[in-house]
């Protein structure tokens, strides 16, 4: 499943702030133990504004409404509590190239921020946080101990602290195509781990989109490439720099096949997608709900066929003691005959006899039983009575 990047994410910010501030927040669901969703209106329309801290699908976007029910979650009552009838009047990042979004709620617009509610976009670290106004945290999706993190914790009470800091360059449009290509260049290998390690605000579906784009191979390394190569992808990578400057997004789905199947995934820089999208808000609403429907599809699947394979192998067991019994059921008769035989004619056995041979009371031919001399023929069990027919 591929994750919000920090593009995508400027993207979803751009729209946001474009058509839904100010709004006001009318009521606070969470959908499940990952997503909360936010109801807001504004003069014009009304929506629910999807916050998930989901570890593969965090995200900040307009999504459909949450289904009716019961809401019995602790975070989303805090929220209620403090955020509903309030207005959302800003949505900015914490700094320059961070995947974490500061909602600024206020009693009203213009006014001044009485809290933020910060998004952490970050992977499987992602969190969702209430602070009030001077950053003091209230309450947090996933709260963090001292045990569990010294680097950061995250409890109700503490100051607001932001993720570490990424320590990468920063990519900016001013910088040469010689100074960007050293860079890139200077430690040969895979120009695709190269370019994740040499600067920050880049993924890997954003860099192999890139790399696309230039017509360059996935597994292209530097040390191959030809001046015309590097002159395709830093062009590449002006269009992207470009596109978050003017903040001018093309948004749409991309799908490849693989020797798994299909792949789909998104952009919201026009490279090769397939089917395209209104905004960013509508196509990672649709992604989302397709990847986390598949994935809930397949995680029962997997309970039911592990459900149905143990139920199997059950009903196999109980089907060869059944099986036993009926091979068992077929000799029965005969040990009976044997047994009837032998016990009328008991005068006749003598201890330590091996066989005795009897005549049979249907036919009148003579048959041998072999026994056990070591037991009493009323202690003799009848698997141990074979008849010899002479």
């Amino acid at each position: 499943m591929q994750q919000v990047d920090f593009t995508t994410l400027m993207a979803a910010c751009c729209e946001l702030r474009s058509h839904w501030l100010p709004a006001r927040i009318e009521q606070v669901v969470q959908r499940d133990r990952f997503t909360i969703c936010m109801a807001l209106r504004t003069l014009q329309d009304r929506g629910w504004l999807t916050l998930s801290w989901h570890p593969q699908a965090a995200r900040l976007c307009m999504g459909s409404s949450p289904p009716k029910g019961t809401d019995t979650f602790t975070f989303s009552q805090q929220l209620r509590h403090q955020l509903n009838g309030l207005a959302l009047i800003g949505i900015e990042p914490i700094a320059d190239w961070e995947r974490v979004i500061d909602l600024q709620i206020g009693q009203r617009p213009q006014a001044g921020v009485d809290w933020h509610l910060y998004i952490e976009v970050i992977g499987k670290y992602s969190n969702v946080i209430l602070t009030n106004a001077e950053d003091r945290i209230v309450t947090a999706a996933h709260q963090v101990s001292s045990q569990q993190s010294r680097v950061r914790p995250i409890q109700t009470g503490d100051i607001y602290q932001s993720p570490p800091a990424l320590r990468d360059p920063i990519p900016t449009l001013s910088e040469s195509f010689e100074h960007w290509q050293q860079r890139v260049a200077l430690i040969p290998g895979s120009l695709k781990q190269n370019l994740l390690k040499t600067y920050r605000g880049l993924s890997s579906t954003l860099v192999l989109s890139m790399l696309s784009a230039a017509a360059l191979s996935f597994e292209q390394m530097t040390e191959q490439l030809r001046e015309q190569d590097w002159q395709r992808l830093f062009q590449v990578w002006q269009d992207w720099l470009l596109a978050l400057e003017k903040q001018t997004f093309t948004p749409g789905l991309w799908e490849t096949n693989t020797s798994r199947g299909k792949t789909l995934g998104y952009s919201v820089l026009g490279w090769e997608i397939t089917h395209p999208f209104l905004d960013t808000q509508t196509l990672l609403d649709d992604y989302y709900a397709r990847q986390l429907g598949e994935q809930t599809f397949q995680q029962l699947q997997q309970q039911l066929q592990q459900k149905v394979k143990a139920h199997l192998q059950k009903l196999q067991t109980k089907a060869q003691t059944f099986q036993a019994q009926l091979s068992a059921a077929e000799t029965a008769e005969t040990y009976r005959e044997q047994a009837d035989l032998l016990m009328a004619h008991l005068h006749t056995w003598q201890p330590g006899m091996t066989t005795l041979t009897l005549m049979d009371f249907e036919s009148g031919a003579p048959c041998t039983l072999r026994l056990n001399p070591e037991k009493m023929p009323s202690k003799m069990p009848k698997p141990g009575i074979n008849v010899i027919r002479n």
